[in-house]
């Protein structure tokens, strides 16, 4: 079984992680749909507002959009892809990400693109897209940007 600190220390530096990849310039990644593998739909568009929050430099704290700050503890809905933090064929806390794992174009994620997941009932590891609907929390010290509480999977 994993330690709280085992779980929580890649999440902490994540936004460092991203902080680095987006003073580096480097460029975005190009898909179809622009910089994420998922077509702008109903469940998509939020990840566009979510990956607008930037930072001024490693010490200072992240400066989020209006739109994306008037969300705190709202009910939302997001489309993306499942990250496990652990081993078992289901889970309770995982990540949510913009894009798949895996894809060239995305091998330096930003921590904006992604969120942390706790969900009610246990789901099962897939590696298609998933929609999930639970309370938006911004900020919440876990090393990701954004936390998604009380969430369940919705068909997609």
């Amino acid at each position: 079984m994993r330690t709280r600190r085992q779980v929580l220390l890649p999440l902490a530096l994540a936004p460092v992680a991203g902080w680095a990849v987006w003073s580096s310039g480097s460029a975005e990644p190009t898909h179809p749909f622009s910089r994420f593998h998922l077509p702008l739909g109903d469940a998509t568009a939020l990840w566009r507002d979510l990956a607008q929050v930037r930072l001024n430099g490693p010490v200072s704290g992240p400066e989020f959009p209006a739109r994306v700050a008037g969300l705190e503890g709202k009910t939302v809905a997001l489309c993306g892809f499942m990250i496990p933090l652990a081993e078992g064929a289901a889970h309770s806390r995982f990540i949510l990400a913009a894009n798949p794992v895996g894809c060239a174009a995305c091998e330096n994620p930003g921590p904006a693109t992604m969120l942390h997941v706790h969900v009610r009932n246990p789901v099962r590891e897939t590696r298609e897209p998933v929609v999930v609907t639970g309370t938006l929390r911004i900020k919440p010290n876990e090393g990701l940007f954004y936390r998604l509480e009380r969430a369940e999977l919705r068909d997609v």
